[in-house]
């Protein structure tokens, strides 16, 4: 007998379908999307994405040979999922949900992508099979905080992944919490994985996900049994995570005017989420300062926002890897102070170790403001005050950096993103029939063109 949590969502996932849309989630879907798809042929050639790519392309699959982002090349559906979520990943410019649990939804498309066009399914099931992984992911997220207990935000992405998943394989109910259960049992992720020096697989951790979450499907379509109370039942998830078995999930609604989905936040910047209102502000007040001239570089944060010292978080006020880097608010303050700008190539070996950076560091302090912390996560408030030599004071202070739900991305900024991501390695010709393919996705029969869009191996990119 299946437990609560697992009727609940299997439900959902069956009596979701694109009918249930509105044209606003629609909309959202698709920039997501693009969004996505942005971040993967910016990661393409990223030291993970080939490692991944290398391994995928060394198995196939004859009953469903699934195609890998970038190329014309197939492997089994839960390697190129893992391969194209590592894609996604990689830059750290994905979307983000918090609120306070959550972390990087978009990763769970690359399940999406893989399968709808391994299945020849249409730009419907596609969108559809998203907005239920990302109704899963959140509504879950907005009640668990899996980090808290230790673990990592990989949980319910692979749960998601399943969902996803198993929409798109057309299970039936049993078949879908077996699924869900095949998913979260043996692959419950470790918060090791963000803590201390970052390494490649903090942009690899939900990759794997999704990859057993695509796995643990496939395996429930030809029949696996599960244990019967993965959420609810003894030493079940909710007890895992230190829940006392207090979570209730209410029944999911599949036909809202607007789906959550349509909450996550688009990144400006390649880096963590809690980096892009200090990022922001200090690009701006980098045209009223010398960076010669700065004297002290105040910061005042929400709790969850970054808060640390040299004492507490060594690695991010000295950071070593790209992946540490990209989570570090002083070495990002730092080098937009100095730049004008964050971009991939602030990310480079050469860039993190300029003696510039370095010194703004040394100059640089964090701070909570209680006031702050309590507006969080409605609010991603962040203050900065440059003291030069001469003692002007310069003042930035925001609380809805770019792309949060209060300051959304215009289209425009959606087709920037996208271009400056994927412009070194796709043509303008290629960029527009991708941007074209996307806005009508929805009534595509097959999704293959838009994989062949982006394919950077073949043609004139």
């Amino acid at each position: 007998m299946s437990d609560a949590t697992s009727s609940i969502l299997a439900d959902f996932i069956i009596d979701t379908s694109f009918d249930c849309l509105s044209n606003k989630t629609i909309q959202h879907t698709k920039n997501t999307l693009l969004d996505t798809l942005a971040c993967a042929i910016g990661g393409y050639t990223s030291p993970p994405g080939e490692i991944a790519r290398k391994l995928a392309h060394t198995v196939s699959s004859t009953d469903l040979p699934s195609r890998i982002l970038g190329e014309s090349r197939t492997s089994t559906p839960d390697m190129a999922a893992f391969a194209n979520a590592a894609m996604i990943r990689y830059l750290d410019c994905n979307d983000s949900y918090f609120s306070p649990g959550g972390g990087h939804p978009s990763d769970m498309i690359a399940a999406a992508l893989t399968l709808t066009e391994a299945l020849n399914n249409t730009g419907k099931d596609l969108i559809e099979s998203i907005v239920i992984g990302y109704e899963i992911f959140t509504k879950l997220s907005d009640q668990v905080v899996v980090s808290k207990s230790g673990w990592d935000q990989g949980i319910f992405i692979g749960l998601s992944a399943a969902s996803i998943a198993a929409k798109l394989l057309k299970l039936s109910k049993p078949q879908i919490i077996n699924a869900l259960s095949l998913s979260i049992v043996p692959n419950l992720p470790m918060g090791a994985t963000r803590m201390g020096e970052l390494s490649m697989w903090k942009g690899c951790a939900t990759a794997a996900a999704v990859k057993s979450g695509i796995f643990a499907a496939l395996l429930a379509k030809e029949g696996m049994t599960s244990p019967e109370r993965p959420f609810d039942g003894p030493r079940g998830l909710w007890e895992q995570l230190g829940c006392d078995n207090n979570v209730q999930i209410e029944k999911l609604e599949p036909q809202l005017d607007k789906h959550k989905i349509c909450d996550n936040i688009f990144k400006f910047y390649p880096s963590q989420i809690h980096t892009q209102a200090p990022i922001g502000l200090a690009c701006k007040l980098s045209s009223e300062v010398i960076v010669d001239d700065i004297k002290t570089i105040a910061i005042q944060s929400y709790q969850q926002g970054g808060v640390s010292t040299p004492e507490t978080e060594p690695e991010k006020w000295a950071p070593s890897t790209r992946e540490t880097a990209d989570h570090s608010i002083p070495f990002l303050v730092a080098s937009a102070l100095s730049d004008g700008t964050v971009n991939p190539e602030t990310f480079t070996e050469t860039n993190i170790k300029r003696t510039i950076i370095k010194t703004l560091i040394t100059k640089t302090n964090i701070v909570e403001n209680s006031d702050f912390s309590n507006l969080y996560p409605s609010q991603y408030n962040c203050r900065i005050d440059i003291t030069t030599q001469s003692g002007s004071i310069h003042t930035g202070q925001t609380a809805y950096p770019k792309g949060h739900p209060q300051n959304p991305f215009t289209d425009t900024d959606l087709q920037n993103k996208f271009s400056n991501l994927s412009g070194a390695l796709l043509s303008k010709q290629r960029r527009e029939t991708t941007l074209d393919l996307l806005m009508d996705i929805d009534h595509a029969a097959s999704i293959t063109p838009l994989f062949n869009s982006v394919d950077v191996t073949t043609g004139t990119n």
